[in-house]
């Protein structure tokens, strides 16, 4: 991929595995590498660019949530973001070619991890403050779980195609967490996920459920 310098900057670019990753005027996007085909209408090569342009949308409000939730699995010799195109693209995409593709928000894993992941927890949203209220058990000690491991807590916005993402709101032992989301999303359905890191890993995301902002 060439760049060229001109008031439509690009500022980063990779190349991983068929993807091409890059930001342009502040936002990231992702597309597959093209390639000489005899024939490229094929259903099945159809299917394929569908299936990766639906991810493609998704992964377009994402970006500060795979730089963080997937930092620790780029010693796997893959961006982060490959990590978490891939995760959606092989678990996450539903449907067929002819209907159409869409995501799975249940299958979407924000952070991938082998940290041990929380216990009873759950979430609630007051509209009133825009506050987002995370608690659970303390399972320190259980795998290789640790008191001091923190809490990070993610929104998404389906209809506004944005996240939000807030590492670190509070210590495994602390048992209760929250963050606020703009007023701007009054109304909307927001998908609210959390999961942990240590510094070194993390642990898979849990979906905590579907709210109206």
């Amino acid at each position: 991929m060439g760049i060229s310098v001109n008031a439509m900057k690009i500022h980063w670019q990779k190349t991983v595995g068929g993807i091409v990753g890059y930001s342009r005027l502040g936002r990231d996007y992702f597309r597959s590498l093209a390639s000489h085909v005899f024939n490229p209408q094929t259903e099945s090569q159809m299917e394929h660019r569908a299936k990766f342009a639906t991810v493609s949308k998704f992964m377009t409000g994402l970006s500060a949530v795979w730089r963080y939730g997937y930092r620790w699995k780029k010693g796997e010799g893959r961006s982060s973001a490959t990590c978490m195109f891939s995760q959606i693209y092989d678990e996450a995409v539903t449907g067929n070619y002819h209907d159409g593709f869409t995501i799975d928000p249940t299958k979407v894993q924000m952070s991938q991890g082998n940290l041990t992941t929380l216990h009873s927890i759950a979430a609630s949203v007051a509209t009133a403050t825009q506050t987002i209220t995370v608690s659970w058990s303390d399972n320190t000690g259980v795998g290789n779980a640790e008191p001091n491991d923190q809490l990070s807590i993610m929104a998404y916005n389906p209809t506004k195609k944005t996240s939000m993402l807030e590492t670190h709101k509070a210590p495994r032992e602390a048992e209760t967490a929250s963050m606020t989301y703009p007023s701007s999303w009054a109304g909307d359905t927001i998908y609210v996920y959390a999961f942990l890191d240590n510094g070194q890993d993390a642990a898979n995301s849990i979906l905590l459920g579907f709210y109206t902002a």
